[in-house]
């Protein structure tokens, strides 16, 4: 089917199928029906006992003492009920009830208890709140052939469900206050061993601590304060070293001898007078060189002379160490020069112990600068060691205030004042059955043959499928449709009883198919009319056309559209009409004939009747029929069309319209052979019957090298154009009065 199509087209065409095989889905639907009867009284009967279990909150307040509630109450019914469901349990109650003993010994106790299953059910009823939904009852039923041991079983359940209840809050509050224990031991152990980490790392980093920073700040500033009074000192001491220093130097230049008086220019006495000479000569030398004299020069060869004598005196008289050391011997005799350096020697080592002093002082400001800086890394670490310290600690006062609550709660269990189980509505005898639910599986048993019927009607059609509508048949290739012919046998049922009274006596159930007689203005004349005019055009020119009409099987209405079409061209265009009956195999030209002729077309082959006098009329129109003729002896179809073929056109030259109601393609041999006579070729097809592939496999077997027409045949109203419907002359009263002025006006004239 085309998708593009748009609904109510496609609904049509669906309701047309449905209704072309309605006795099939009639018949679905009973058959089903006759099962669901069938199975309600074949299935067993079973009675359902049910109890009421009312659910108690905690007689206690929860603010005052709170209850160990565990999971939520739809989990723990969940549970208790798989452990009241489970085989242990449901095996001793099918032992202690004698439950199911026929289905033990047939498949089994396994599966009986699966079937017990089934038979439970367990229905909560609660109320949603802010806090979810809360279950305040529960019911629990069960499904026996048996009433009373239906009952007796449901009670059986209930106090399991009541037992099972109790048991699981006793093992929840025990198992809570173990496991609390448990918690609290191990976190117990972990807080004092995290209070030994972090003794062992302030122990590791003691200076380095964040208790420790404002200690390690204030010693920094007193070491610096130090080291800043060390450097002023410093600085005093070398300013009194250069000092000293300049002394030396100032002496050593201005300290010349008076050789009258022994003194020296600066005022002081003791020297001795070769050292003072010896300085003066090296001055004198000095003087000479800066002269630029050169080392030849007389005055400097006598002064180096004098110098040289004067060293030796020195020599002789102090021994060999003043020799050769450049004028040490005249600082070491002069009692001031010495006590200079004596003092500066003094200030050098005092110098140097305060440079070290400084240096110690240096690195004990580098070392708390370093504690200093690194306090914020161990801060970091302190902080983390004292943030899971306290989170232990919190977790362990948790543990205590649950553990003291989870004592309160069992002790609260074991008096019977949390959540109870308490029966509301003992288990009741069941009066009415359960199983089957005849009214549900009848409800099914009509909707499933209901969607069988439609489901074979349309799944028949899917995996044969055929034309329905004028519009399928178009998509061959190389065909034409003449009209699409509308099911036109149920409008005899509109007509009213004294016309039906009237074609039921006089006309043969066959002549009634004759619709543009006894219907000349139905939608079904109109289309006949329709085909007819375009015949007519298409022949326009010829003195005679030859039409074959056939179909690929028996029983599509061929040789009904060979009579409407004749008795139009006829009637309605005033083309002067012959039918010729060619199939041999199932003539019923014949029956459209009032007064039958005396003879027919084998006798007309065999010579033994002139044309004239193997004539019928159907009606005072010019549309006359040419029947077989005598039956019953063998007929040779091949031999007669080859005899049909060399009269033809001899009998053509009489008529406008030569029209042969061939047999069927497919089951006949001598189609082809009567398609070759003619000049135009009809194949009538039945909508909604005959398969797309049979037709296609009729004109493959026909070969026809021209155009050829098709008449879709018994169209359903509802693939019909809705335009069509304007012509029908069955929508008003003066239609149904014309169809009956016209079937008293044909049976007059038949008489």
């Amino acid at each position: 089917m085309n998708t593009n199509e748009p609904t109510s087209v496609v609904i049509q065409t669906y309701w047309a199928m449905i209704v072309r095989r309605k006795w099939l889905v009639i018949c679905s639907i009973l058959a089903c029906v006759v099962v669901a009867g069938v199975l309600c009284k074949v299935l067993p009967k079973t009675y359902r006992s049910s109890t009421l279990i009312l659910i108690e909150n905690q007689k206690i307040p929860d603010d005052i003492v709170k209850g160990i509630g565990g999971a939520s109450i739809e989990e723990r019914l969940t549970m208790i009920q798989q452990q009241v469901m489970s085989r242990t349990l449901l095996s001793q109650t099918i032992e202690e009830f004698k439950l199911y003993q026929g289905q033990v010994e047939r498949t089994g106790l396994e599966s009986t208890i699966e079937a017990m299953r089934r038979a439970i059910k367990v229905e909560t009823v609660g109320t949603s709140g802010a806090r979810g939904k809360s279950v305040e009852t529960v019911t629990i039923s069960f499904s026996y052939e048996n009433p009373m041991t239906a009952m007796q079983v449901t009670a059986k359940l209930a106090s399991l469900f009541i037992e099972e209840n109790l048991k699981v809050r006793e093992q929840l509050v025990t198992g809570v206050s173990d496991f609390l224990e448990r918690e609290l031991h191990d976190a117990q152990k972990a807080l004092e061993a995290q209070e030994q980490t972090i003794s062992q790392y302030k122990a590791k980093h003691i200076g380095l601590l964040p208790e420790q920073l404002e200690s390690n700040l204030r010693a920094l500033d007193r070491l610096q304060s130090d080291l800043n009074a060390t450097d002023e000192l410093i600085h005093s001491l070398t300013d009194k070293v250069s000092l000293a220093e300049k002394f030396i130097k100032e002496y050593e230049r201005g300290g010349t001898t008076d050789g009258a008086s022994g003194t020296t220019a600066t005022g002081h006495t003791g020297m001795d007078p070769l050292v003072g000479r010896l300085r003066d000569l090296e001055r004198n030398l000095t003087t000479l060189l800066a002269a630029e004299y050169k080392e030849t020069y007389p005055d400097i060869v006598e002064t180096n002379q004098e110098i040289k004598s004067v060293k030796k005196q020195l020599a002789a008289k102090y021994g060999d160490s003043a020799e050769g050391k450049d004028g040490e011997a005249v600082k070491t005799f002069d009692p001031y020069l010495r006590e200079l350096m004596k003092q500066r020697n003094e200030l050098r080592v005092e110098v140097s112990s305060v440079k070290d002093r400084r240096q110690r002082l240096a690195e004990h400001i580098k070392e708390f600068e370093q504690r200093v800086e690194q306090t914020p890394s161990r801060e970091q670490d302190v902080m983390i060691l004292m943030r899971d310290y306290e989170n232990m600690q919190k977790n362990y006062q948790a543990l205590l205030d649950k553990r003291l609550n989870a004592h309160v709660a069992e002790n609260l269990e074991k008096r019977q004042k949390g959540e109870q189980f308490r029966v509301l509505d003992p288990a009741n005898l069941p009066q009415t059955l359960d199983k089957p639910d005849r009214l549900l599986i009848m409800v099914m048993g009509l909707l499933g043959g209901c969607g069988l019927g439609l489901g074979l009607a349309i799944g028949l059609d899917r995996v044969n499928p055929t034309f329905k509508r004028r519009e399928e048949v178009e998509t061959l290739p190389g065909i034409r449709v003449l009209a699409a012919i509308p099911n036109f046998h149920y409008r005899y049922q509109q007509l009213s009883q004294k016309a039906k009274n009237a074609l039921i006596r006089e006309v043969h159930t066959s002549q009634r198919n004759l619709v543009t007689k006894w219907q000349p203005h139905s939608i079904a004349a109109e289309q006949y009319r329709m085909a007819a005019t375009k015949l007519v055009l298409s022949t326009e020119g010829r003195s005679s056309t030859v039409l074959e009409v056939t179909s690929a099987l028996k029983g599509e209405g061929k040789t009904t559209t060979v009579v409407n079409l004749g008795y139009t061209f006829a009637r309605d265009l005033g083309k002067k009409t012959l039918l010729i009956d060619c199939d041999f195999s199932c003539p019923a030209l014949h029956e459209y004939v009032n007064i039958p002729a005396q003879g027919g077309l084998i006798d007309l082959l065999d010579d033994e009747a002139s044309l004239e006098n193997c004539l019928s009329a159907i009606d005072e129109v010019p549309c006359l029929i040419l029947s077989i003729g005598r039956m019953g002896e063998d007929l040779n179809e091949l031999t007669r069309i080859q005899q049909l073929k060399t009269i033809l056109p001899k009998i053509q030259k009489n008529f406008d319209y030569v029209i042969i109601n061939a047999p069927p393609v497919l089951p006949s041999a001598s189609a082809e052979i009567l398609a070759s006579l003619a000049n135009l070729h009809i194949m009538v097809i039945r909508a909604g019957t005959t398969p797309k592939h049979v037709v296609q496999q009729a004109f493959t077997m026909l070969r026809l090298r021209s155009e050829a027409y098709v008449i879709l045949n018994a169209v359903e109203g509802q693939s019909m154009p809705p335009y069509l419907y304007g012509y029908s002359m069955f929508h008003n009263d003066r239609g149904k009065q014309s169809i009956e002025s016209t079937a008293r006006s044909s049976l007059h004239l038949n008489l």
